[in-house]
């Protein structure tokens, strides 16, 4: 069974960028920007009108932590691979982070916001 990882962004999940949802396989990377936020980059489905590959991409931000205990690129990506590789008794949709209920997977807590792009 495929794994699906749920996204929100707080704002009721309602409305466009608000929430997201995305096959666990389609992860593409995980990338620090700045010491307080980290990227997860998705392959798409489809390409775009050039025929060229697009992703999807979610910030999140965090506290930084990268004088003490290094950069929260490393258990923001343990996380998703945890989620993405669950058993055969797990759901088939995890939530990861869900900003409107306050619920976040593993140690993700640490996580104070994010924000959603479509076909970067």
């Amino acid at each position: 069974m495929k794994k699906l990882l749920y996204f929100a962004t707080g704002d009721g999940g309602n409305a466009p960028y608000e929430s997201y949802t995305a096959f666990g396989e389609n992860i593409a990377g995980v990338i620090p920007v700045t010491t307080t936020t980290t990227a997860v980059l998705f392959n798409k489905e489809r390409r775009g009108i050039d025929d060229t590959e697009t992703k999807d991409k979610i910030v999140f931000t965090h506290d930084n932590k990268t004088t003490t205990s290094g950069h929260r690129c490393r258990e923001i990506a343990i996380a998703l691979a945890a989620a993405a590789n669950a058993g055969p008794h797990v759901d088939g949709m995890t939530d990861i982070i869900d900003l409107d209920n306050s619920i976040y997977y593993g140690n993700l807590s640490f996580i104070t916001s994010l924000a959603i792009t479509i076909d970067v």
